[in-house]
């Protein structure tokens, strides 16, 4: 791919990116296929308010759910909304499951789920527990390092904990699809632990597969298992709390907590229900649901993605302001729940999930299976997801989606994913932007990258995004046509830019393998290079205007940095070769690339010292990171348009 040189920029070209300016940043509205994506949502006026409030004197659900009479639960103002009424809901812990009866009729009448201005409402999926007694009948043994007796604790559970007959104490974490299984290979005792969890005081327990466990490392930790790495699940997010182990039945629970403490000491509360949001009765639409803290769920691992809260294959939902906090399996789900599920009588999708929080779900912050289409994700923060350690399910990430149609991605923030990938579309992908978010501290050995597509054979778009921190940047695998531009990508300790074919055999995608082949690379900045810059399955593919760094001090052509992996043998160049060999990159460079990044405050300064040129705008991307216009025919590579008029630290919130 050849361009046309632009005006050079040489010398110094400080790239000093955040200043403590803020800034606004750009709808990037535009899908790959140069279409608009499609908006539905509309002002709401409600022709009736409910109130909800646990805890006035005088809440009653058999009252009229006025302000001064409210209703005592959620659930029951759920079977009484129409379509164009809300309910607003008081401060306070809901322990419930809500069922909407039914949804709203139009994007003019929908029924909206909301708090109370400044409320705090937690909607939880866990009980409190009490009565806990020492424990007995088992050979729990003295601590493994003083060789002191355990204090352990034990609490029967009474059926009426579960009030809907779901007791994820019971129940594996995963289902009956089990194909991909590996006993021989691998230690799969993170697949078969129940899916109940217990937190003590609000942080979660270990749980652990015997009671001898509860005095110290379990032994299968001791086995044969090559892939062993015993460390608390916990441990990089939630001060260690304690173990759990769950008898066979599922009906009684043994607890040893930090320093042998009395459970009577704490608040032990136990996970009770699989979602604590899901309509009754699938395929219900045009529901809003705003500013509330669901927590706490004993869901399974996908499939099915049936999540802390879900829209039961239901469309034209919108989920805004809410956080979505320990989920055992998946947060939210906004698809079809499950492969095998019946085809909706409308296609699933057009919802919207602006501004929610995802933290400390085990397996998936947000998932959408069977093909949901014009999902508009926008503004939201995924973090600490994937502790579960289960990346060989293969369905772990921030996001996990199957089949999207015109999915736009923007402004969001991913960062501290373990055992996962930060977003990860699935099969079948058609017209998806993945725009403006900041990925970073994404490290791991199973699916470790920021973002991975998979078995697509249609136009897809990643364009101005921050990677930082990661073990892998982007894996397209068994997909073609993809434009890669105007990112940044920082501390890839692998490959920025990856590319794969085949699972173990040729794939088959609409009638033909999918080698990775139209990959359109352009105007990316790579700084922080660990293994390679860019690695191209086959030399169908395009690459040009990008800007390879190196720190101050190393020389740019020591050693090659971009790979093309077939024909065998794989090969290796640095910039000048790639250039002889494929004519790539003839408007690329080499540059002395300085960063400082910091993940949680989002702070970011880079300075770059070298020849960089502004080359003409490739792909109608007329926006940069911040939403700046690109007014002029030429634009700098990077996600940030004019980076010589930035001083200082710079914020990238994109939020």
């Amino acid at each position: 791919m050849k361009r046309t040189p632009g005006s050079a920029v040489s010398s110094l070209l400080a790239l000093l990116l955040l200043t403590g300016t803020s800034a606004a940043f750009a709808d990037n509205s535009r899908l790959p296929d140069g279409t608009e994506f499609p908006i539905w949502e509309k002002s709401l006026h409600f022709t009736k308010t409910y109130y909800v409030d646990a805890n006035a004197r005088n809440a009653t659900d058999s009252g009229p759910g006025t302000k001064e009479r409210p209703f005592r639960t959620i659930d029951h103002a759920a079977q009484v909304l129409q379509p164009g009424e809300h309910v607003v809901i008081a401060g306070g812990v809901y322990r419930e499951a809500i069922r909407p009866a039914r949804g709203g009729s139009g994007p003019d009448a929908m029924i909206s789920y909301e708090a109370a201005p400044g409320a705090d409402v937690v909607v939880s999926g866990a009980t409190v527990t009490e009565g806990w007694q020492p424990s007995e009948g088992w050979n729990i043994g003295p601590d493994r390092e003083t060789n002191q007796s355990v204090k352990a604790y034990q609490l029967h559970l009474d059926p009426k904990l579960f009030p809907l007959g779901y007791n994820p104490f019971a129940l594996d974490n995963v289902t009956d699809d089990r194909y991909w299984i590996n006993y021989a290979k691998d230690n799969m005792w993170n697949y078969f632990r129940r899916r109940g969890l217990v937190f003590v005081d609000g942080k979660p327990l270990e749980q652990v597969e015997s009671p001898s466990a509860l005095a110290g490392l379990s032994p299968r930790s001791l086995s044969f298992f090559s892939d062993i790495r015993w460390t608390p699940l916990f441990q990089e997010f939630s001060p260690y709390a304690g173990k759990v182990w769950v008898e066979s039945d599922g009906l009684t629970l043994h607890i040893r907590l930090a320093n042998d403490d009395d459970p009577a000491k704490h608040v032990i509360e136990i996970t009770n229900e699989e979602s604590v949001f899901s309509p009754a009765k699938p395929y219900q639409s045009y529901i809003r649901v705003k500013g509330i803290k669901f927590r706490y769920a004993g869901n399974s691992f996908p499939n099915p993605q049936r999540g802390l809260v879900s829209t039961n294959h239901g469309n034209h939902f919108i989920f805004e302001d809410n956080s979505f906090e320990w989920a055992n399996g998946v947060g939210l789900d906004i698809g079809d729940v499950d492969w095998a599920a019946a085809r909706p009588p409308q296609p699933v999708g057009f919802d919207v999930v602006r501004h929610n929080v995802f933290r400390y779900c085990g397996i998936e912050g947000l998932g959408g299976t069977g093909g949901p289409q014009n999902v508009l994700v926008e503004k939201n923060l995924f973090e600490w997801i994937g502790w579960q350690d289960a990346a060989r399910l293969s369905e772990s990430g921030g996001t996990k989606m199957h089949r999207t149609r015109n999915l736009l991605f923007r402004n969001n923030v991913v960062r501290h994913i373990r055992h996962a990938n930060g977003i990860w579309l699935d099969i079948g992908n058609t017209n998806d932007r993945l725009t403006g978010n900041v990925f970073a501290d994404i490290p791991g050995d199973v699916n470790p990258h920021a973002i991975h597509i998979e078995g697509s054979d249609a136009l897809n778009e990643i364009d101005n995004n921050i990677f930082d921190h990661l073990t892998g940047g982007v894996l397209i695998r068994d997909t073609n046509h993809v434009i890669i531009a105007y990112n940044l990508f920082v501390d890839c300790a692998k490959v920025c830019i990856d590319t794969a074919s085949g699972l173990g055999a040729p794939r088959p995608i609409n009638g033909h393998t999918n080698d990775a082949h139209d990959l359109r690379v352009f105007g990316n900045v790579f700084s922080g290079i660990g293994q390679s810059a860019i690695e191209f399955n086959n030399p169908r593919n395009t690459a040009d205007g990008n800007v390879y760094g190196f720190p101050p001090g190393r020389r740019a052509g020591m050693q090659p940095y971009l790979r093309v992996k077939f024909p065998d043998p794989p090969e290796w160049d640095n910039l000048e070769s790639w250039r002889d060999q494929h004519d790539w990159d003839k408007t690329g460079t080499t540059a002395e690339v300085a960063t400082t990044f910091n993940p949680d405050a989002l702070q970011m300064s880079v300075v770059v010292k070298g020849d960089v040129k502004a080359l003409p705008v490739y792909g109608a991307i007329d926006v940069d990171f911040y939403g700046h216009p690109i007014t002029e025919t030429n634009r700098m590579p990077g996600p940030f348009v004019d980076l010589t008029a930035t001083t200082g630290s710079r914020t990238i919130d994109p939020r």
